[in-house]
C-alpha cells in the first residue's frame, strides 16, 4: 500500500466538520457550484444523523453514500455513491476503503445494488478490488 497507513474509518460526526471541512467543503462546492458554501455545510450537517445517508470518514478521506429506491416497484432498495474523496492523491487508498463500507452498509439494508463512480477520487480498478465486478448500463433521457 505505497506506505500509506489506512486509518480506521467512522461515521462521519459534527465534531469532524471542523477537523475535516476545510478541505471537503471546498471539494462538495466544486462538484456542485449552485450551492453556497453556508447550503452546502448545511447539507453535510443535516446528512450527518440521517438513517438515508453514510456520511463516512477517515483522516484523509471521507465518503457519502443514500440509500434510494430504483422503482416503486422493485422491493429492494439501491444504495448511490454521492462522493468519495481523498484530500490528497496519497490517501486514495483509505478512500477505496469506503466501498467496503458501502457494501457492508447496502447488505444490511437488503441493497442487491450500488450504484459507483458518480464522484470519486478512487481509480475504476481499485473500486473493483474492493467490490468485485462493475457493471455499465445505459440510460436514456431528454432535457425538458
Amino acid at each position: 500500500m505505497n506506505g500509506v497507513v489506512v486509518s480506521p474509518i467512522r461515521r462521519f460526526s459534527l465534531a469532524d466538520l471542523s477537523s475535516h471541512g476545510a478541505w471537503v467543503l471546498p471539494r462538495v462546492l466544486g462538484a456542485y457550484p449552485h450551492l453556497s458554501e453556508r447550503s452546502a455545510a448545511g447539507w453535510m450537517k443535516s446528512i450527518i444523523d440521517s438513517n438515508e445517508h453514510l456520511f463516512l470518514r477517515g483522516d484523509h478521506a471521507v465518503a457519502c453514500a443514500e440509500v434510494s429506491r430504483a422503482h416503486t416497484l422493485v422491493p429492494n432498495p439501491v444504495v448511490v455513491e454521492r462522493f468519495v474523496f481523498a484530500e490528497e492523491e496519497e490517501y486514495i487508498p483509505q478512500a477505496a476503503e469506503m466501498y467496503i463500507e458501502f457494501a457492508r452498509w447496502a447488505k444490511l439494508l437488503g441493497a442487491k445494488t450500488i450504484v459507483v463512480e458518480e464522484m470519486s477520487d478512487v481509480p475504476h480498478e481499485e473500486i473493483t478490488k474492493k467490490l468485485g465486478t462493475i457493471r455499465n448500463t445505459q440510460q436514456k433521457f431528454a432535457r425538458v
